[in-house]
């Protein structure tokens, strides 16, 4: 499957998927975004409270330490972390790690 160009793919992993309704978003991107702008969208675009809780820390609206966002299958912390700039096409997958104790 092709995606259009001014497209970024998001697939979302297990919990999120189920919170947000759907397990991939197609986010319009029409120039470079930075991870945190990302997640703002993908925070507007599904609307839903659930999916907020799960994805970010309700005082910084920075993604949980337990979940992993993938650019193109590499964890963006190798990269510039919330500043890594994602540019339209990059395929990103969001996991959320489940902790046991």
């Amino acid at each position: 499957m092709s995606v259009p160009a001014d497209v970024i793919p998001v697939r979302l992993i297990g919990v999120l998927g189920s919170a947000a309704g759907n397990r991939e978003i197609m986010l319009r991107a029409r120039i470079i975004l930075t991870v945190q702008e990302l997640i703002s969208a993908l925070l507007k675009t599904v609307g839903n409270k659930f999916f907020r809780e799960l994805l970010v820390d309700a005082g910084t609206d920075d993604p949980r330490s337990n979940v992993i966002i993938l650019l193109n299958d590499q964890d963006c912390n190798i990269f510039d972390g919330l500043k890594t700039q994602i540019e339209p096409g990059t395929k990103v997958t969001i996991i959320p790690v489940a902790h046991g104790g």
